[in-house]
């Protein structure tokens, strides 16, 4: 480890100094997603070398000089492609790295009733991370989970309040495929960090969104592409819990430069809007001529979940009313999330004036 002054690369203050205590090379998996980007672009900034994974799919040098257009050093970057059941790609990748920060994950691009596939390779291809980090000797981990890893819990199906101590139960409770594979993954890397002495910090963030820095389009973003695109002609009762993908980045970094964030779960969630305040919010930053989503039944909406993507990933959201509790991010690393209003106008208008997407983690 090295002493570093940590960056304000955001131009932002809503993050209070996480410490000085840098690792000079950090792995960084899925960098090719939203969120993994950014997380990228904070360490680089802080002088680490850090090592980015490209998943199927990605071209690496592509990613690359996404990268450093966004004003990344390439001197401080290596983009490798890996697929996350390649054990001897992550052998060889975790050598001589100081710490690792997972955020790789499979991603149904289709809607599937059949969860094995996914949920196997969420568990398999985090082991195998999670493993060929620890026999390198890395100590230190950072992991993205999800809320949704959270939020379905068979023993308090009606919780209105849901915090870092509640776990999704998957083949009791009723959850999206992606949900049940976020769930399991998270489970396998507590247990393997435990048994291979890896000091580990799990975020579960919301919906991210937010500016992006690569060309990526995750299933968060999806839901705003949706709705510019006037597709969000109905507004069911979803409350959705948003992030700034900016936070939630800082939050992966200051938890690795924590000795406090060691062995927790820490929910990155800023606030928590309904759709149809989410749309209007939308609608009120220039998209006026966006349709105004008709009002719908909860039970008319499940039966209809299927055929909208907006709703895929959601379909088990509709009717609830779950709150999340969001201390810890910000009694623990004394973060201050960015007001969701004002992330909801620059989502919009990034996501505007993008011609080319594509599908990532």
């Amino acid at each position: 480890m090295t002493r570093r002054r940590p960056p304000t690369p955001l131009g932002t203050d809503r993050l209070s100094d996480p410490g000085d205590h840098w690792p000079r090379r950090v792995v960084v998996t899925g960098a090719g997603g939203h969120l993994g980007g950014w997380i990228v672009s904070i360490l680089a900034s802080g002088g680490v070398n850090v090592t980015a994974t490209a998943g199927p799919g990605e071209d690496p040098q592509r990613l690359a000089a996404e990268f450093i257009a966004s004003g990344v050093q390439p001197a401080r970057l290596r983009v490798v492609a890996c697929d996350l059941l390649d054990k001897p790609c992550w052998t060889e990748i975790m050598a001589g790295q100081d710490a690792l920060i997972h955020v790789a994950a499979p991603m149904p691009h289709v809607l599937t009733e059949d969860a094995a596939p996914l949920v196997a390779c969420a568990r398999e291809g985090s082991r195998r991370v999670v493993e060929a980090a620890a026999a390198a000797g890395i100590r230190r981990m950072v992991m993205t989970s999800s809320i949704m890893a959270a939020l379905y819990s068979a023993d308090r199906p009606d919780a209105r309040v849901v915090t870092e101590a509640d776990w999704s139960t998957p083949g009791r409770a009723p959850m999206t495929v992606y949900a049940e594979a976020k769930t399991v993954a998270e489970r396998t890397v507590w247990e393997v960090a435990a048994a291979r002495g890896l000091a580990t910090t799990v975020i579960n963030p919301g919906i991210i969104f937010g500016p992006g820095l690569t060309s990526s389009i995750s299933p968060s973003l999806n839901i705003f592409r949706e709705i510019l695109l006037g597709r969000a002609i109905v507004a069911p009762r979803i409350l959705l819990p948003l992030v700034d993908v900016r936070d939630v980045a800082w939050l992966h970094v200051a938890a690795l430069l924590s000795d406090a964030a060691v062995g927790e779960r820490i929910f990155a969630v800023a606030d928590q809007l309904w759709l149809a305040d989410l749309i209007a919010c939308i609608r009120a930053s220039g998209f006026e001529q966006l349709p105004v989503p008709r009002p719908i039944d909860d039970e008319r909406a499940r039966r209809l979940a299927d055929s909208f993507s907006i709703l895929s990933y959601l379909r088990f959201d509709i009717g609830e009313e779950r709150w999340i509790g969001r201390g810890k991010a910000e009694a623990l690393l004394k973060l201050r999330w960015r007001p969701v209003e004002e992330t909801i106008v620059e989502t919009a208008r990034s996501l505007s004036g993008r011609a080319d997407a594509r599908h990532a983690a």
